[in-house]
């Protein structure tokens, strides 16, 4: 990865912030508030499991 990223509350997540930014993302799926709470991250959906599976209509 050649970009480092520092916004997340937890410095810890902001390795998962950097993969999907280099790696051309859609979606971080997740359950950690710090993250969620970045939603959208640089054109990136940042939601939770549930809502990724309806807004794909695999669940109702």
């Amino acid at each position: 990865m050649n970009q480092q990223i520092r916004a997340c509350r937890d410095p810890k997540d902001d390795k998962f912030l950097e993969l999907a930014v280099c790696g051309d993302a859609n979606y971080i799926i997740t359950g950690d508030a710090d993250l969620l709470d970045l939603h959208p991250f640089q054109n990136i959906s940042i939601i939770k499991a549930a809502r990724f599976l309806t807004a794909i209509a695999l669940y109702p």
